[in-house]
């Protein structure tokens, strides 16, 4: 049974995956994500590294992602911007301008360590040739909502709309604009504007945790679409436990109607060693035109204590064909070196059926010299790659009656063949049967 809303999306139903595990220029975790999908890109906003500064000074690192590839193709910094509350993306041609907040800045109060947040919203254009942009900067233009202690917009590509938060007193207020007029200086107002608490709700009832939860949600981002807007919101352990994080929660109001719905628990991406829920985007995918909604996780790289990666993952807004809703289409593998494509080269995609998502796959390959040992096979793009370990038997070449071997994909998008001997090597792999739960 789904439970949809009014864009067809169930936020306790299946979801697919942009990127995962992106390494970010710097330690702190990701703050707000933004995709131009016109000309191919992911932007993640993040803190500048801070590791031994007494207070948040403001600055910030936008991190330009390949969304095919995961692969950084550029950099810059924002001085005095504030703490990167939100982001949105708006493709100009092939240019793409964003909008984040911006200075003059509002610094929190002991006893909390203190935090830098722009009062301001601004646009600007995302330049390789000017990687530094400061927030007194003379070009700048800006809109600061009357009495703003702290403000952010996401953009809504399904209707050029440009929604802001921003802080004042104990409330949070969420007004939209036209985007396009917005760029050009007129803040008109359209709509009601929507409230709620600075301090988000006790967290809802959910299955007991290893430790107590924090007595109250954390705000993490938001993103409006269509008549919708979705509010992300974190409740960690009051414990930290870097295996166990916490829980997280979305939950939707209405615009015209101004009515809240109970926060839904995310469940996406499992086996994320920290899964801290950071920002949200909507993007218009390029191959479908379907419209979805994206959300992010920061991580822990493994191997560090303190250094961040980044996880898309996106709910679909197009139900299922005849049961079956494709969540990425058939894509080729990069095999590892060593190894060749059969007749039908092996690639691989998701769907989901009934509410389960698995990985299919299918093709040939062959290794002239024969695998005498477990190895790696092929390297998954970032669509498909799971974030707990799946596996399925499929044949192999027949050796002294041995003519199955074992197929796992792991966190890295690595796949790996088990099952291989210096004295009974695999020549040869099809993949036409491998079907695995996919999480």
């Amino acid at each position: 049974m789904t439970n949809t809303d009014a864009n067809g999306i169930d936020l306790a139903g299946v979801t697919g995956r942009l990127i995962q595990t992106v390494n970010l220029v710097q330690n702190p975790a990701p703050q707000a994500i933004a995709t131009d999908a016109v000309n191919g890109h992911i932007f993640v906003l993040q803190l500048e590294s801070q590791l031994t500064a007494e207070r948040d000074s403001g600055n910030l690192i936008v991190n330009r992602i390949d969304r095919r590839t995961g692969a950084h193709t550029g950099t810059m910094q924002l001085v005095g911007f504030g703490h990167g509350l939100s982001l949105g993306a708006v493709p100009v041609g092939t240019d793409t301008y964003l909008w984040t907040e911006c200075g003059p800045l509002q610094v929190s109060v002991p006893p909390a360590k203190p935090i830098a947040f722009g009062k301001a919203v601004t646009r600007f254009k995302f330049d390789l040739d000017r990687p530094v942009l400061k927030a007194d900067d003379a070009g700048l233009r800006k809109f600061i909502p009357p009495g703003s202690e702290g403000t952010g917009p996401s953009y809504d590509p399904t209707t050029d709309m440009l929604t802001l938060m921003h802080v004042k007193g104990d409330m949070r207020y969420f007004t939209r604009y036209d985007a396009t007029r917005a760029a050009e200086g007129d803040w008109t107002p359209v709509g009601a504007t929507l409230s709620m608490p600075k301090k988000p709700d006790t967290p809802p009832v959910v299955p007991p945790p290893k430790s107590p939860l924090n007595e109250k949600l954390t705000f993490q981002g938001f993103q409006t679409l269509g008549d919708i807007l979705y509010v992300y919101e974190w409740a960690p352990y009051a414990v930290v436990d870097h295996e166990y994080p916490g829980y997280t929660f979305l939950t939707s109001y209405t615009w015209s109607t101004g009515v809240r719905a109970e926060p839904v628990v995310v469940t996406s991406a499992p086996g994320l060693q920290h899964r801290e829920p950071e920002g949200l985007a909507v993007e218009i995918d390029p191959a479908t035109q379907e419209p979805r909604l994206l959300f992010g996780f920061s991580n822990t790289v493994p191997g560090t204590t303190s250094e961040r990666d980044v996880t898309i993952c996106w709910y679909p807004t197009e139900p299922a064909v005849d049961g079956v809703k494709v969540l990425a289409d058939w894509e080729e593998l990069d095999l590892a070196p060593g190894l060749t494509a059969g007749a039908e080269r092996p690639r691989g995609r998701l769907i989901a059926l009934a509410g389960t998502t698995y990985l299919q796959l299918r093709g040939t390959l062959s290794s002239i010299r024969g695998l005498s040992a477990d190895s790696q096979i092929a390297t998954l793009p970032h669509r498909l790659r799971p974030t707990v370990q799946v596996r399925h038997n499929v044949p192999r070449n027949n050796n002294a009656g041995r003519y199955i071997c074992r197929v796992e994909a792991n966190i890295r998008g690595e796949l790996w063949a088990f099952g291989a001997y210096p004295d009974n090597a695999i020549t040869w792999i099809d993949l036409d049967s491998f079907s695995a739960v996919w999480r």
